[in-house]
């Protein structure tokens, strides 16, 4: 009996503190290996406990769900999940590096208190700054600053521009819940208000994904954005999307879910009651150049490039489509080459 009171605080003292650090701080975003060695001791812990107290039915099963459940998270993280060593190249546009040119970290407020986790990459050697121009990069849901896609594109658009980036809330290093509903744009709009602070007079917003809808948003509302790279916004409403739809519809799924989202993308996600839809918003836009790129089937959001075309015609006539080849979202290698290579041409143009 005191082994099986032993077992049973230390577990409970370690799922506590593993699940608070996971949902109310960044600790973890950055800590790969202390994360999935957590998970195997909590893992280790409930199936010991499980297996000592296999007399008392209920404890046991109860610890062997637990086991189960952190055991098979950290599996995910050694298999598949990415740390900051570039693995494979299928999953480039998941893994997790470290920006190594010169940076500068910064945190904000947003207008409802979320804090949230910029990165800066500044272009002292070309003047950008003397054009009063920057180039704010918004990741995807599930993604963060650290992104390799976006840690790429940041990075080169540095050659040329002084770039700001960030975590959206719930990702990453930042704080807060993503719930999907367009609190996102409350992110964005601190960065605007932050990079105008600094003396910039142009902003160009490049988003993926969900980060293209907020863009698309704030700019719906009246943010000041001169122009806008919108890859891959879901031209439907997040609603829509299997995984929300799977955590709204079953809310048991809800806890065990968001859990498992917040270890593998480090991301802290509750559906809210209502969702982004772009639709709603798209008539909205203001007539500032927009590139809306897609791809011939998105793979992600599972649509076909007809939809992407459908959203194209509800936005202003400024806008230009670019559609690449094969299935995918946007960063899928050779088409990020081409992103990147219009990606230039195109704000050249239109900023």
């Amino acid at each position: 009996m005191d082994s099986i009171i032993l077992l049973s605080l230390l577990l409970a003292c370690s799922l506590g503190a593993f699940w608070f650090l996971q949902w109310r701080t960044g600790f973890f975003s950055t800590r790969y290996y202390i994360q999935a060695g957590v998970l195997l001791m909590i893992g280790l812990l409930a199936a010991a406990l499980a297996v000592i107290s296999w007399p008392q039915i209920i404890i046991s099963l109860i610890a062997g769900s637990v086991a189960v459940y952190h055991l098979a998270l950290c599996v995910f993280k050694i298999l598949f999940d990415s740390d900051n060593k570039y693995r494979w190249i299928h999953k480039a546009n998941r893994a997790l590096v470290r920006y190594e040119q010169p940076h500068e970290r910064f945190t904000l407020r947003t207008q409802d208190g979320v804090r949230i986790q910029g990165i800066s990459l500044k272009n002292e050697e070309n003047g950008a700054k003397s054009d009063k121009k920057a180039v704010i990069v918004c990741h995807g849901a599930g993604r963060s600053k650290n992104t390799m896609s976006i840690v790429q594109t940041c990075s080169i658009l540095a050659t040329r521009y002084d770039v700001f980036t960030f975590d959206f809330r719930g990702h990453m290093e930042s704080g807060g819940i993503f719930r999907a509903n367009g609190d996102t744009e409350h992110d964005l709009n601190a960065m605007i208000k932050h990079v105008q602070q600094l003396g910039y007079e142009h902003i160009a917003v490049i988003g993926w994904s969900v980060g293209a809808t907020t863009a698309l948003l704030a700019a719906a509302n009246g943010a000041p954005i001169d122009a806008i790279i919108a890859g891959s916004p879901p031209p439907v409403s997040l609603q829509e999307y299997k995984h929300l739809q799977l955590l709204k519809r079953i809310p048991a799924m809800q806890f065990p879910g968001g859990s498992a989202a917040a270890t593998a993308r480090y991301m802290r996600v509750v559906p809210g009651k209502t969702f982004m839809n772009i639709l709603d918003f798209a008539p909205l836009v203001p007539h500032i150049p927009i590139l809306l790129v897609y791809n011939d089937y998105d793979t992600t959001i599972d649509v076909p490039a007809a939809a992407f075309e459908k959203l194209g015609e509800k936005l202003p006539p400024t806008t230009e489509q670019m559609r690449l080849p094969g299935s995918g979202h946007l960063f899928d290698w050779p088409n990020t080459f081409f992103f990147w290579t219009k990606m230039f041409d195109w704000l050249e143009q239109h900023f």
